[in-house]
Order: C-alpha cells, then sequence, then structure tokens
C-alpha cells in the first residue's frame, strides 16, 4: 500500500493551503474557478455573515438544497465559526422533513434556490458575502462538526455526529492507499447530504487537490478534466459505452454498490482506470475496507486508522473516524459498546485478511425452517443486464411462513422476461422470488440508498393475488 498519511492540521484546512499554496486552484464550479487563498477568503467572509445573522457556536445549521456550490461555503462557513452542519436531501417530503429538522433542533435552515420552504422555530439564513474580517472561533477538530442523516434503509434515519478530526482520519486512511495529491482533482458526484458525498469534500480537505462541482451538462461533461470520481457501476458503465474515455483525465474511480461486474473493471482497467471498491457507512465517515478491483469477492482489507473483529459472525468497527455518537436535541447518544465497538449487525466472515459481507442480521428471515438473506437474492438479480437495482422483501406465507418477492428497477421499465430461468441455477429453490415487482417512483427519492423499510411497507399493502 501508499505512504501513511496524517490527518494532522494546527489551523483548518483551507488556511494551511491559502498558506501553502495560495495561487492553486482549488474549487471549480463550471466556469468559475477559486484559488486556495480565495476559498480562504472567501469562507471568512460567508462566516462573518454567518455571525451578522446570529448564529452562534454549537448552533445546528441546515441546508436543504441538491449538491451546489453554495452547500459547500455553508459547510465551509459552519465549521469556521465553531456551528454544526447538516445537508438533507431536497427531495424529502415536507412531512419526514419537518420531523428531521426538528429532531436535532436546527436552529438555522438555508434552503436553495428554488426549494420549497417549512415553517418553524427555526431562522432562515442567507449567504451574506460580508466584509473580511476576523473570526474569533480556534481550531478544534474534535469538536462536532457536521451532522449526517443514515439512508433510514432500516428504519428511521439517525443523525450521526462527526467531528473534523473523525472526517480527517476517514480521508486519510483511504487516501494512503487510493491516491490523491495536489495535482488531483474529485468530482462531487454524490449526494452532500450522503456520508459518500461528504467525504468527498473532507478529502479534497486533507490532500489539497481540487474540488470540481457537478453541472446541468451530464457526468460525461462534469468528468473531463477531473482525475478522480466516485461512481456507482451503471454510471461507469455508461461512461465506458460513450467511447469517450480517450478523451477523459480520469485515473482512479471509487465504486459503490453491492455487486461490480468484473467484466466491467477489466474493461475500465483496459482505458487506464483504476477501479477501487470497499465497505463503509455512515457511522464510520464513510469508507472501513478496500481494495483494487481484483474480480474476488471480498471487499478489500481495514484500512488505516480504523480497526475490525468478526464477533459471531457479526461485523464490529471501531476507530478514530467512528462517530461522536447520534445526535438528538436531547444530547448525543452513544453507538460504542463498553469495549469501545460499534456492532454493526452486518454479517460477514475475514478470510486472508480480506473482509466478507454476508448480509445484515436484521433483514435475514426464515422461509419453510431455511434462513433467508435478501442480499444473496440482490446480488444474484443484479448481475442481470436489465436490472439497476433491487430490493428483496419478505411476504407471509402459510405453509412457509415467509417467502422472498423482488421489488426491481429495470433499466427498460418492465420485468425482465425469464427471471426464473436465469435465478434457477445461482439459487436454490426456497430463495427464488415467489413475484417480481417494479419499483414505484415515489420510492426512489430517498437518495443513495432505497429504504428497504419503505419497499416492505409498500408490498404489504398491495392486494394479494392467487
Amino acid at each position: 500500500m501508499g505512504k501513511l498519511i496524517s490527518p494532522a492540521f494546527t489551523t483548518w484546512p483551507w488556511v494551511k493551503w491559502s498558506e501553502e499554496r495560495e495561487l492553486d486552484i482549488a474549487l471549480r464550479d463550471g466556469d468559475k474557478v477559486w484559488t486556495w487563498s480565495e476559498v480562504s477568503t472567501q469562507t471568512n467572509r460567508y462566516a462573518n455573515g454567518l455571525l451578522q445573522q446570529g448564529v452562534k457556536r454549537d448552533d445546528v445549521i441546515v441546508g436543504i438544497a441538491k449538491n451546489c456550490i453554495e452547500l459547500i461555503w455553508l459547510q465551509l462557513a459552519s465549521v469556521r465559526i465553531g456551528a454544526r452542519f447538516a445537508a438533507i436531501n431536497p427531495k424529502t417530503p415536507s412531512k419526514q422533513l419537518h420531523q428531521l429538522v426538528t429532531s436535532i433542533a436546527a436552529n438555522h435552515i438555508w434552503f436553495g434556490e428554488g426549494q420549497e420552504t417549512i415553517s418553524g422555530t427555526w431562522h432562515h439564513l442567507q449567504l451574506i458575502n460580508a466584509e473580511y474580517g476576523a473570526v474569533a472561533a480556534t481550531w478544534q477538530p474534535t469538536r462536532l462538526a457536521t451532522l449526517t442523516f443514515t439512508s433510514g434503509s432500516t428504519g428511521n434515519p439517525k443523525a450521526v455526529a462527526h467531528s473534523a478530526s473523525n472526517h480527517l482520519h476517514s480521508a486519510a486512511g483511504l487516501l494512503s492507499w487510493l491516491h490523491f495529491d495536489v495535482s488531483d482533482s474529485w468530482l462531487v458526484s454524490l449526494p452532500l447530504f450522503h456520508v459518500s458525498g461528504l467525504a468527498i469534500v473532507w478529502r479534497w480537505l486533507l490532500s489539497g487537490g481540487m474540488l470540481v462541482m457537478p453541472t446541468e451538462q451530464g457526468l460525461l461533461n462534469d468528468l473531463a478534466g477531473v482525475t478522480h470520481a466516485s461512481l456507482v457501476p451503471t454510471q461507469l458503465q455508461r461512461v465506458l459505452d460513450s467511447g469517450e474515455t480517450s478523451q477523459l483525465a480520469l485515473k482512479r474511480v471509487l465504486l459503490g454498490g453491492s455487486v461490480i461486474p468484473t467484466e466491467l473493471t477489466i474493461a475500465a482497467q483496459k482505458q487506464g482506470i483504476e477501479c477501487w471498491l470497499g465497505y463503509g457507512m455512515t457511522e464510520m465517515g464513510s469508507t472501513v475496507t478496500a481494495k483494487r478491483a481484483d474480480g474476488e469477492p471480498g471487499v478489500g482489507n481495514v484500512l488505516p486508522y480504523r480497526e475490525l473483529r468478526i464477533e459471531e459472525g457479526e461485523v464490529w468497527v471501531k476507530g478514530e473516524s467512528l462517530t461522536l455518537g447520534y445526535y438528538r436535541s436531547s444530547g448525543i447518544i452513544d453507538v460504542a459498546n463498553e469495549d469501545g465497538w460499534f456492532e454493526t449487525k452486518d454479517l460477514g466472515s475475514v478470510i486472508n485478511a480480506e473482509l466478507h459481507i454476508h448480509g445484515r442480521a436484521d433483514n435475514m428471515f426464515i422461509s419453510g425452517g431455511e434462513n433467508i438473506h435478501p442480499e444473496k437474492i440482490e446480488q444474484v438479480l443484479l448481475t442481470h443486464h436489465e436490472i439497476d437495482n433491487v430490493i428483496v422483501v419478505d411476504v407471509p406465507d402459510e405453509e412457509y411462513g415467509q417467502r422472498p418477492v423482488a421489488v426491481l428497477v429495470s433499466n427498460t421499465g418492465k420485468i425482465p422476461a425469464k427471471l426464473v430461468e436465469f435465478t434457477q441455477d445461482k439459487l436454490a429453490k426456497f430463495e427464488q422470488p415467489i413475484r417480481y415487482e417494479i419499483m414505484p417512483e415515489h420510492l426512489l427519492i430517498s437518495g443513495i440508498k432505497i429504504s428497504r423499510k419503505l419497499v416492505k411497507e409498500w408490498v404489504d399493502s398491495l392486494p394479494i393475488t392467487a
């Protein structure tokens, strides 16, 4: 692996880089660019703008918008004055949005352009480009800096609290293996309200490279000129299918998703694109294990600044990137057990020092006396070329107790033909879904992960057919 990178800073990262590399380009949004000196100055101006609006240290600031440069400025300015920043999915229904904001006792909300506002006890913020001036807060990397909601894929979303130190350790561990330095640029290709998007920002701050914001021109256009991106397999496939990879500077891709086709990563490698994959979670500030894609089923080795163990088949993790806890209006709830380990509920094993994930303990159900892990069925179905995503849930059955049903996101909009034949030699008879459904649109708005809980509720609401 590469040289171990230190996450230690004696001042805000953008201040350090403004002193060492003041004229180097740090940030790009379309045709507009900022040097590190300008990023530092602009952050100070927006920080003073927040102070002028009554924002205080430890206040909770929420940003509700799709990915945009304003969310970057709001996060940096919030951290600069010692406030706590949380981005929330702009597609969240208003009732749930109100619940999320209330659950963290938000003091201020900034709404992106065209975003529907919600009323409450909070103050509606503006991004004010105030006069440059001293900001009293000092760099304290262990202070709570961000709140990131979990996807709520198996329950209600939780607000996960991290410090700058947590994020920098997360970034340093990954970048010790996946090379990204001052000459590189990373596209913000994932939502900033999700930990995987937020992690891109902190890798940028750690490395001193360039952060590139997405445009309305599409992924292929956005990838022009960037060296790094975080993508899902279908996005990478579209890039390769475009036939324009020779025009790209893309060197490394961090792939997310439960199934990454070997043929895809081989094809990318032939085009000079390194493919990386791993295993992670919101509570650990993103990635926990990682490796270069090699066609083998594991999800990599444990990254620096993390620890991992298997306890009775369950993955336990801890380390410098582990959350401060779940944030509530009443305080922070510790997530670690008495020995400092976070019990993930993910089922796994370590083979030759590499982690293998088998599913989640809380997703498993029993059918006719057999244990069924939905993730195993999902992984098989995701190898079908017409299926982009799938969630498998259980339904009651008089004879077997529970049986699997698969809800698909199909790239044709239809249930693929001959799925029974497709799964016949890949799944045991009891694992084969008894029926297939197309995922309804309203379940596709929750972000990167589809909520398994909501899919289950939707399937249970369907009329029972013979």
